[in-house]
């Protein structure tokens, strides 16, 4: 390996570190912070902000099959700046919503744009640059994902009550937007790795075909998708269920536990999926996680909510990074992008119904009680689909 093309490696890793700083920081995690925010600014309810959710999600599901396939074609770079454009113009907008036919027209937006800039973007980013170690790359990646959860709600819930909702959304929006253009920048300096190539459109198409028969491609994409369907549930509605036992300002330190956890987390899955094959991995995460949520459901103080955060939080980060190691071992690298994105398709239906069945259930009972059971229930289905090893013939050198 040349010089160049090491560090070419490391920019490559960086900016999609950055990518998942924003990502997670002002999206993913962020979803709590402008419920509480919303619910008590604009007196809109828990249900109406859920279903807002359930539609992010869904139009998501354009954008990941996009996302997939623009990178196998064209690279990198146009999905960067579409990703940029979505979600920094979209957090903008949401500060100053006042319709609820503005809410969900601002969730569209962030929705199509998410994929651009998360998980579904970034893996196949990564893919071309690292014959080995791809798992490891892609957990540093995904460190970034940490560190915006652990520091931009905790920000944006201090600037909304110092400087209104509308300013700090301002100023993520602008920060996302200005980022990005420079990640955007300096990949397109970087072009391709010597030796990739474009996936043409026809072995796009039949390789689609032939992943949506195989019965290993459903076992991975319903367990991942039940996995991430019971974190997203429990990290949408974090910052109330927390508040319950304490201040919004208590409660947005208890996402920094979770994205803490999940920093370190990720970087030891990461590097145990170098010895301990992935399924068994995937399976102590989605358990692991469960068990922090029946915490979460059977606390009593807002000391016991901090340990099931933290609990539950440690396998954050391997519950996102685990799906493309395991679709990159069942499936290899040719088309990984496009192979990836249905897969993402069916996590984020689950990632979809989550947040809406919790915040559904909350309406019906005026508690958070029978939501996170349901949420525990997810992560025993994952477990179940998971536990058996990938056939050794499927996985690639």
């Amino acid at each position: 390996m040349t010089r160049s093309h090491r560090n070419a490696r490391i920019i490559v890793t960086l900016g999609c570190f950055l990518m998942a700083t924003f990502a997670w920081g002002t999206v993913f995690y962020g979803h709590s912070v402008y419920m509480d925010a919303l619910t008590r600014e604009r007196g809109w309810s828990t249900a109406l902000i859920s279903t807002s959710i359930l539609v992010f999600w869904f139009s998501s599901l354009p954008g990941t099959l996009s996302v997939g396939y623009l990178i196998d074609r064209r690279g990198p770079v146009p999905v960067v700046v579409i990703g940029a454009l979505c979600i920094g113009i979209g957090l903008i907008a949401l500060g100053h919503v006042t319709q609820r036919w503005q809410l969900f027209a601002v969730y569209i937006v962030l929705g199509f744009g998410y994929p651009a800039m998360a998980a579904a973007a970034i893996s196949p980013t990564l893919a071309p640059w690292f014959d080995k170690g791809f798992g490891a790359a892609l957990g540093v990646a995904l460190s970034g994902a940490s560190v915006g959860g652990a520091i931009v709600p905790v920000l944006m819930v201090y600037s909304t009550a110092r400087n209104g909702f509308e300013m700090t959304m301002l100023v993520a929006g602008g920060s996302v937007l200005a980022t990005l253009a420079v990640v955007a920048i300096v990949l397109a300096q970087l072009g391709r790795p010597e030796g990739a190539t474009s996936a043409r459109r026809d072995e796009i198409r039949i390789g689609a075909r032939e992943r949506l028969r195989d019965p290993l491609f459903w076992r991975i994409a319903v367990a991942a998708a039940l996995g991430l369907g019971g974190q997203v549930g429990l990290l949408a509605h974090q910052i109330p269920i927390v508040a319950v036992h304490g201040t919004p300002e208590a409660a947005a330190l208890a996402v920094t536990v979770v994205a803490v956890g999940s920093a370190v987390g990720r970087l030891v899955i990461s590097q145990a999926s170098r010895v301990v094959p992935v399924t068994l991995l995937a399976a102590f995460s989605y358990g692991l996680f469960g068990i922090g949520v029946a915490v979460v459901a059977l606390s009593q103080s807002l000391v016991q909510v901090y340990i099931g955060c933290a609990i539950a939080g440690f396998v954050v980060g391997p519950i996102v990074l685990l799906p493309p190691v395991l679709v990159r071992e069942a499936f290899g690298s040719t088309g990984y992008g496009s192979t990836y994105a249905l897969v993402n398709v069916v996590m984020y239906i689950l990632a979809a119904l989550g947040p809406w069945a919790v915040g559904m259930l909350y309406a019906l009972y005026g508690n958070y009680v029978g939501g996170l059971w349901m949420l525990v229930g997810l992560e025993i289905g994952a477990i179940a689909l998971i536990l058996k090893p990938l056939p050794k013939a499927r996985v690639s050198p």
